[in-house]
């Protein structure tokens, strides 16, 4: 099914907005409470100085500032939806992203999201100015992601490049991660349960 997924995402891009906006559709009926549980773990979680917030319709020029201004070098492997302020306000609008925003008090310096789908599946994406790299924050993301999945009810997942080992360590730090398979192009398809709760 993952691999069907990503097929259709990069070969069939009118069909995958077709797919989007019916699991959108399907995922506010049989998650409703979902953006709710998101946004109570995300707005309790700090780290450091940063604080994180779900994305709102308010940030989408800034987030797409920072997201258009990271160099072409750290999106090799960071490539999962457009930048542009349409698309973000689109996914914004969808009930199967979770979008969330981390900051240090002025600026953006971090953004992750989940892309849930109704058969109890989510992805997750994230990205750290790399400024900011090395404190932790990647780290954090992948605990909050985890959460908001658990208490959700919804089983998380990632794809990571082999090459990319920062994103591995991160992963492995801020979760009980699983390799559930080899894809193609040397990525992996992992499996992400919080470390406090390693069978669900």
């Amino acid at each position: 099914m993952t691999g069907l997924l990503i097929k259709i995402k990069h070969s069939f891009p009118l069909l995958w907005n077709v797919v989007e906006f019916v699991n959108g559709s399907i995922m506010r009926i049989r998650y409703p409470k979902l953006h709710k549980i998101a946004s109570k773990i995300i707005l309790s979680s700090r780290h450091l100085n940063f604080e994180w917030s779900p994305v709102t319709y308010a940030d989408i020029q800034n987030l797409s500032h920072f997201l258009t201004s990271i160099p072409n070098n750290r999106l090799q492997h960071f490539n999962p939806h457009k930048f542009d302020i349409d698309t973000l306000k689109s996914m914004l609008s969808n009930h199967s992203f979770i979008m969330m925003k981390v900051t240090d008090g002025n600026s953006i310096i971090g953004y992750h999201f989940l892309r849930c789908f109704f058969i109890g599946k989510a992805f997750h994406g994230l990205i750290v100015d790399d400024n900011y790299g090395g404190k932790g924050i990647g780290t954090k993301m992948w605990s909050i992601a985890t959460n908001i999945c658990n208490e959700a009810g919804i089983r998380m997942f990632a794809t990571i490049s082999e090459n990319n080992q920062p994103s591995l360590n991160s992963c492995r730090k801020g979760c009980n991660a699983t390799i559930v398979k080899q894809l193609s192009d040397s990525y992996l398809l992992i499996a992400c349960h919080p470390h406090s709760d390693i069978t669900k």
